[in-house]
Parts: C-alpha cells; structure tokens; sequence
C-alpha cells in the first residue's frame, strides 16, 4: 500500500486544534444555555467533515492503491458535511424553531452506505478473500442486537410516532453498522489508522443517536452535545482514514491471535451480552416485545444463518485448500508423492495398459551450486510445465521430491518410452528457456516401468521405473531405460551388497591389503597403499570395483575408509615400516573429505597407531580440487598443515592443471594406469613427458601406476619417474605375507607374489 500520511502533519495538527477549540466554544455556549450553541458546533462540524473529506478524495487521486476505498470514505466526509450543513444552515434562518427531522438529516444518513464500502474496500493486511463479507455479516450482527437493546431501553419509552420510529431505526442501524464494521476492522488488521478512525466513528456514532434521540423525542431541544462531540470525532476519522497501511498497533498478546480469532470472539461476546441485555430489560419492563423489537430480533436470527452459512463456505474451501495442498508440490504446482501413490493406485485398476515414467535431472546440482537456488527453483517449475506439455493430456505429472519427476498414465511399455523421450526433449527446451541454466551441462535420464494392466502392485512399478532411471543413468544419462528382468536382478543383488556392507561394516569385518610402492631403479621399498578387501560369508569374494562404488552412493564410504585407514595404519606399525620411514597411501573419497570431522579423525587414527603424521600420503581425485570452495580443499589444507601429505589420483584423465597444482596442498602424483599403459605410443609418451615435466616445475613427486612390464618401468625410468607401483613388482597382499621382508635392502625382484586379488593394476583404489 502506498503511504498516504504516516504521522499528521501540521494541517492535522492545526484541525485538531480547531476542532477542539470549537468544541470548548459549543459547550460553553451550551451550558450557558445559548441557542447559538447547536448552530456554531454543527457548522464547525460540517466544516470539518467537508474539509477532512476533500483531503481524503485528493489522496485518493494521488494514491496507487486503495483508490476506491478512499475516495468513498472521503465522499462519505463530505455527504455527512453537506448535510450537517443544510441542517445548521436552517437552524441559522429560525433560530426558534423546534427541532425536526428535514432533509439535511436524510443526507447525513445517505453518508453510511458510503462509509460501509469504502471501509470494506480498504486493502487492509490481513484482509482475505471470503473475510470482508464474514466481517459485514458480524458488524450487521452486532447492529441489529445493539438497536434493538437501545430500542427496548431508550426509544421505546419514548413512544415515537410511526415516521420518527422508522428514521430512528434506520439510524440506528446505519450508525451502529459504521461503528460495529469499524471495529470489526480494526481488530482483524490492528492497523493504528484504522483503530484511529474506529475511535472517531465511536464518539461520532454517540453523538449521532443522541441527536436522533432529540428528533424522535417530539419536541426535544437542539442536541448541543452531538455537535460538539461531531466536531472532535472528525479529524480522528478522516486522519485515520488517511493512515490505514501504514503501522500495526495492540498488545503483543492481541497480535499472536489470528485475525478471525480477534475478530470472531468479540463478536460472540457483543452478540451474546446484547442479547442477554435485550432479554434482562424485556423482563423488567414487564412488557412483550413491540413489532420494532420483534422485526429487529428476526433480523438478528436471520443474520445468525447468513453468517453460519458464510461460515460453512469458508470451511469448505478451507478444507479444499489444505486438501490440494497436502497432494500438490508447493513449488511447481505439479502432484506430490502422495498424490502420485494415489494415482499410481488408481491406475492398477484400470484394465488396459498403463506406465510410469521416473524422470530425474542431470547436473542439477551445478545449477542449485553455480547459478543459486533461484535460479534452481525456476529451473523446476518451467520443467514441470514442459513435462506436462511432453505427455497426452490425461496423464498426470508429479514431483515426488528434489529434481525427479514422475509421469503416469495409460500406455503400454513402448509408448511410454516415446513419452520418456518427448519429456528429455522437453528438459532441454525449459533449460534452454531459464536464463543463464546454457551455461550449465543439463540433461535428464528416464526410467520405464509398466503396470501391468491391474496385477501389479503400483509402488512396485514406481521402484522398478526408479531402478531403470538409474541405469540410464550408469549408461551414460540423456538416456531412457525400460525396466527388465535383468535390471530387476541388479538391483536385487546390489541392494544385498548394500545390505551386507552396512553389516560387515558394523563388525569391522572388512581386511585390508597392501600394495608396494616401490624404486623403480630397484633400490627398495618406498612404503605402501592400502587397499579394501572383502570376503563375505553370504556373497563370497566382493571386488571392490563392486562394492566401492555402492559405498560412494549410500554414505557407507565413510566407515569404510576409516576402517581402511585405521587397519593400515596398524599393519605398517606391525611391519616396522615407521622405523625405516616407509609412507601409507589411503584413497580418501570426496565424501569423507567433506566431512567436517575427518581431519580430526585422522589425527586420532595416526595418534592411536603411533605414526607420524608425515608417513601417510592421501590420495585424492582431482574432481575435489574443481571449486576452491569445496569443504574438501579445506579439508586438505588443515591436514597438510599438520605433516600429512596429499598425492593426487589417477592423474592425466581428469582436471589436469597448473592452476590447482600451484595453489593446493599437493606434493605428488600418480600417472595413470590408462597412460602408463600406453606408453610405446608416441603421442602418449609425449602427453606424460609433459605432465612429467610440469611435476617437476612444481617440485612434485610422481609415482607410476600399474605397471606391469619391464618395459613400462624401464619408460617411466628414462623420463625420470623414480617411483612405481604395479604387478610388475606385487599385487595387493594381506600385511602378513609381507612380514620378514628386508625392506631396506630388498631387491625388485625379490618381492613376494601373491594370488590374484585384482584385477590388472593392483586393484581398484578406495575411490
């Protein structure tokens, strides 16, 4: 809301000056019984009322929002003002006239209408569609109890004539309304300038009964008071009016109420005691209700139902609301795993054919972590619009949870995987269509999974469609995967190891084996890796290219390389390794290194063994070295900080360069197999002589990895590799089959063989 006046300013200021001035005048005049007392304090009053409204009806022209409610409140200013001022001006013509009802109090009246709909058109900030009309209905409420208890106690004594009963029940309900709706409103939004204007029309709503009072009461003097009252209440109004936007106001109890609890207790209250007050007077006076009475009661019942019915609608969409919200993905619009297990059980109904279709981003990560969350969000919901646009029109789309997707509906299993490759369209088209995603690498993989026409179980479905999304994957990603009975077999037997590692795990039943690092010029032992192996009672011999990366995938690489890394340690203290300075080298995934716990763990681990924090060697991936605000660069840093070192992994088939080698704690590499391998090809002998040759700038050691030929170690000696590391020498053995070896004096080809317990290269390394 634009702000109209957040304080009053010095015309503010200056009319509540004048008007309470005015009104010290009219009560002065009044007791002193002058009959010019009513003239000056209703032209004082209509004055003010004009001129309130007029500054009202130009902020409203100059406002953004809230246009009509000002200007109909504003209007309703000036109406009351014109009318009050036909009704001074006649008093001013025949000072000795007798006080009756003319048409500038038909005017006054028409002011209420007025007021009515611009206060409910106010954009107050807790105002809500349904509410408005709950709070007219509570206001009309209250109205309709408070006229009739003031007709039984205070106008039916009286005894009017039929034409001054009908002009005192039209104003007491219009001024009661005003009052009641100004409340109502007050309380729903506790804005301070609506509280302003609620308190201005209380004081103006008494004046004005008791001016009507004097109509009806044939014969009655001209109401001084009303006048005087009228000229304070004004600029309370129209300042009110003016500021309703802007500030909240009320004990910090009041406001932790919600708006229909403030405004729906008061109401109970007001109804119940008016009623209760109409009930008591009734009974006293001894009388039976009179027809105005019994017409006001029936109003008051009518009201009861409107407002129980409004009440029941309200519930309704309510529960409609919290109905959808609870099966729909707040972000994109799209159903929720609920809704989804719900259809997907609905489907299994159906007789003919029906799939689901599990569609999961690719690189969405990169986006959340490069472009923001944002971006991210906007990323989802524009795919979410396309998937729809990709499907028939009677299939459903779902977002059960992250960057996957579900789709489902009726199709045999070779049209859906058409629908699965329409929605990987439909990925790219959305990618393409937020701004800055081009820059990133997105795609999505896509499972299918049949329903099989209403034998199947539906979740079932789901789980096989989310296992061939999986394998797409695995195979490459972009891709769309059909769920079969080979695949249903992987995951059966992968689930197992998932099962069986978490409790091997739990027993510290996985061994370790070392493999030689070794002097290629065969002057001994340079120290160790240590590698994972696994020989399971249930599955047999596990290949760590098996359950290594089902570790990576569910978190268990964590236990595991601390067990690696603890069973190493032991076994080069049990080898006297630390006495000859011989290194440990542990593979440390990613995951581990972003843990914030692991450069302590690994303090403790070489504190418990007993060795030197500068005998063990990590190594790493460069994939951790791509952001340099990666947990796991920090990670490195403080471990390097206290005497460990950091070799990196597999070098040559991933980030290499200069950049991270010059600016990260690195003090060796390890070529890898793929080059090593390769080594008679020119070209490849000239990719490793560079990457050699930018180690050596560096200062960095370089380390050979499975070699297996004399000839490849004899390679990796004339370009100045020093170490090495490979079948050539030994495959990974278990600690003590090493035991006894001279490993100060111990030649090449003096080293012990052992079975094979890897493949080529000495095994797969922990990551």
């Amino acid at each position: 809301m634009d702000v109209v006046a957040t304080r009053p300013g010095r015309a503010a200021r200056l009319s509540f000056c004048a008007a309470l001035a005015v009104a010290s005048a009219t009560t002065v005049l009044g007791v002193t019984g002058s009959p010019l007392a009513f003239t000056v304090g209703a032209s004082a009053a209509a004055l003010l009322a004009s001129c309130g409204g007029l500054v009202v009806l130009r902020a409203a022209a100059r406002g953004r929002t809230g246009r009509l409610a000002r200007a109909a409140l504003g209007l309703s200013a000036v109406v009351w003002g014109a009318g009050e001022a036909m009704v001074a001006v006649g008093r001013l013509l025949d000072p000795l006239s007798e006080q009756v009802a003319t048409a500038g109090d038909a005017v006054c009246t028409a002011a209420a209408p007025l007021a009515v709909v611009g206060m409910l058109a106010l954009p107050l900030s807790e105002a809500a569609s349904g509410r408005r009309r709950r709070w007219a209905l509570d206001a009309l409420l209250i109205a309709s109890a408070g006229a009739a208890v003031l007709w039984q106690t205070t106008f039916r004594p009286i005894s009017p004539d039929p034409s001054s009963t009908g002009l005192a029940v039209t104003v007491l309900l219009a001024d009661l309304s005003v009052v009641a709706l100004a409340l109502q409103l007050a309380l729903a939004s506790l804005d301070r300038g609506m509280i302003t204007s609620a308190a201005g029309l209380a004081a103006f709503g008494a004046g004005d009964l008791a001016w009507t009072y004097a109509l009806v009461d044939a014969g009655g003097a001209w109401p001084w008071q009303s006048a005087a009252v009228s000229c304070l209440a004004w600029p309370l109004i129209c300042a009110g009016f003016l500021s309703t936007g802007n500030a909240r106001s009320g004990p910090r109890r009041l406001q932790q109420l919600g708006a229909d609890e403030r405004t729906g207790s008061v109401t109970a209250v007001l109804v119940v005691g008016l009623a209760a007050a109409l009930a008591i007077t009734s009974g006293l006076r001894g009388e039976p209700l009179d027809a105005v009475s019994l017409v006001l009661l029936v109003l008051l019942l009518v009201l009861l139902g409107a407002r129980e019915l409004v009440h029941q609608r309200q519930r309704g969409l309510l529960v409609g609301d919290l109905t959808r919200q609870a099966r729909q993905d707040f972000l994109t619009g799209a159903g929720n795993r609920r809704a989804l297990a719900e259809h997907l059980t609905d489907l299994a109904t159906v007789p003919d054919p029906t799939s689901v279709i599990v569609v999961d981003l690719d690189g969405f990560k990169d986006v959340n972590d490069r472009l923001g969350h944002a971006v991210g969000d906007d990323l989802l919901t524009e795919v979410a619009r396309g998937l729809r646009a990709a499907v028939p029109d009677e299939w459903q789309v779902f977002r059960p949870g992250g960057d996957e997707f579900a789709l489902a509906g009726e199709a045999t299993e070779c049209q859906a995987a058409g629908h699965a490759r329409a929605a990987l369209d439909s990925v790219r088209t959305s990618a393409a269509a937020v701004a800055g995603v081009g820059r990133v690498a997105l795609s999505a993989s896509a499972g299918v999974a049949q329903l099989h026409g209403g034998s199947g179980d539906p979740m079932v479905a789901l789980s096989q469609a989310s296992t061939a999304m999986q394998a797409a994957k695995q195979a490459g990603r972009d891709q769309v995967v059909v769920h079969t009975g080979e695949l249903a077999a992987r995951a059966r037997d992968r689930a197992a190891v998932v099962r069986r590692l978490r409790e091997a795990l739990a027993r510290d039943e996985l061994a370790v084996a070392l493999q030689p690092i070794v002097r290629i010029d065969g002057g001994g032992l340079s120290g160790f890796e240590a590698l994972s192996r696994w020989d399971d009672a249930e599955l047999g011999v596990v290949t760590p290219d098996v359950f290594v990366p089902v570790a990576e995938e569910t978190g268990l690489v964590v236990p595991l390389g601390a067990s690696v890394l603890r069973r190493g340690l032991a076994a080069l203290t049990a080898l006297g390794g630390v006495e000859q300075g011989l290194r440990l080298s542990v593979n440390a995934s990613p995951l581990e290194l972003r843990s914030p716990s692991y450069a302590s763990g690994v303090q403790a681990a070489l504190q418990v063994a007993g060795v030197p924090a500068d005998l063990l060697t990590l190594e790493v991936t460069e994939a951790v070295f791509v952001a340099r605000e990666d947990p796991a660069v920090a990670t490195l840093r403080t471990l390097a900080d206290l005497g460990v070192r950091v070799a990196v992994d597999d070098f040559g088939t991933g980030y290499s360069s200069l950049s991270y080698l010059g600016r990260l704690p690195v003090h060796s590499v390890k070529i890898d197999r793929s080059l090593v391998s390769e080594l008679g090809d020119p070209r490849t002998r000239r990719i490793v002589e560079a990457l050699i040759a930018m180690c050596r700038a560096l200062d960095l050691g370089v380390v050979g990895e499975g070699v297996e030929t004399p000839v490849e170690a004899g390679v990796l000696r004339e370009l100045g590799v020093e170490l090495g590391q490979g079948w050539l020498w030994s495959r990974a053995l278990p600690w003590e089959e090493l035991r006894g070896a001279d490993f100060r004096s111990v030649a090449v080809a003096s080293l012990p063989s052992g079975p094979a317990a890897t493949g080529p290269g000495g095994g797969a390394p922990l990551v």
